[in-house]
This record gives C-alpha cells, sequence and structure tokens, in this order.
C-alpha cells in the first residue's frame, strides 16, 4: 500500500476535489487490487458524487474483503438507509451489532427501523 498516495487521494476527498481523489484511488487499486482503504476511500467519494450504485459495490467489495472493517460497514449501512433499502440496511445493522455492539451510529440510527 502507498500511505502517502492514500493519504493524498483522501485529503482530496476532504476537500471535495473527488475526481482528483477517484483518479488516484483508482491508480492505487490498478496497483493493489486488494487495498481496502483504497477502495473505501473511492466508495466514498462516489457517494458524494451521486454514483451510488458504484459506491454500494465498492463498500460490498471492500465488506467481502475486510467483515471486521466496521466504519466501511457504518458507511455501507448509512448508504443503504438513505437509498431506502431498508432490508439490506437491517441485515447490515444487525451485522454490524453483532461485530461492535456499542456501536454509536448505528444505535442512532436504529430508531428508524421499528422492526429491529
Amino acid at each position: 500500500m502507498d500511505e502517502a498516495r492514500l493519504q493524498q487521494a483522501d485529503q482530496l476527498r476532504y476537500d471535495g476535489d473527488y475526481d482528483a481523489a477517484i483518479a488516484i484511488y483508482d491508480q492505487l487499486l490498478a496497483a493493489d487490487d486488494d487495498d481496502h482503504l483504497a477502495r473505501w476511500g473511492r466508495a466514498l467519494a462516489y457517494c458524494f458524487t451521486g454514483l451510488f450504485d458504484e459506491s454500494i459495490e465498492e463498500l460490498e467489495k471492500v465488506r467481502s474483503a475486510q467483515p471486521e472493517f466496521v466504519k466501511a460497514r457504518v458507511d455501507l449501512f448509512k448508504t443503504y438507509m438513505m437509498l431506502g433499502m431498508n432490508d439490506e440496511a437491517v441485515a447490515e445493522m444487525k451485522a454490524i451489532l453483532v461485530i461492535d455492539p456499542a456501536n454509536e451510529e448505528v444505535h442512532k440510527h436504529k430508531v428508524y427501523f421499528a422492526d429491529f
């Protein structure tokens, strides 16, 4: 993993320069397709630019490769929730709470799911 390039891409994403960030994430993933942090960053940049299908696809890949990576799973949960994908959101919420029963972010949002 190229830590410096990842930090550069993350900073560009934080600054709202999503296209430049995505270009660097693409380069990082071309060099190492298993770089889950670059994939997670690209997923977030996709989400911020309205590419929700692409964002979900990337977040689901991160989940498959790194199931214990709770931050990415919370982002996936919140994306599902935002898009009204309630069945997927509830399933992800339950999975997160198995890994991290005290997860504040999930507990904050579970009120929206009466069936939980």
